[in-house]
């Protein structure tokens, strides 16, 4: 039986070291805040603006949508 190579690619290993930076500078200091607006809109289902930064800068990372192929794969 062949043992199956489980570990991440060059590119892998360079993602996950990324969005870990992202979790860890952006994600989780932006938790209170999140909850804060969410209360202060009084509207449960409030879209908070602290989101539109975080997606901000998970697109400047290169993180966002990471499942679309990009152009270098085929995609236009």
């Amino acid at each position: 039986m062949t043992d199956l190579d489980l570990s991440l690619s060059p590119r892998g290993a360079e993602l996950r070291a990324e969005l870990v930076d992202l979790l860890d500078s952006w994600v989780l200091p932006s938790e209170q805040r999140y909850h804060d607006e969410i209360a202060a809109s009084g509207d449960r289902h409030h879209h908070p603006a602290v989101m539109e930064e975080l997606k901000a800068e998970a697109r400047r990372r290169g993180l966002w949508n990471l499942f679309l192929p990009d152009a270098a794969h085929g995609a236009g």
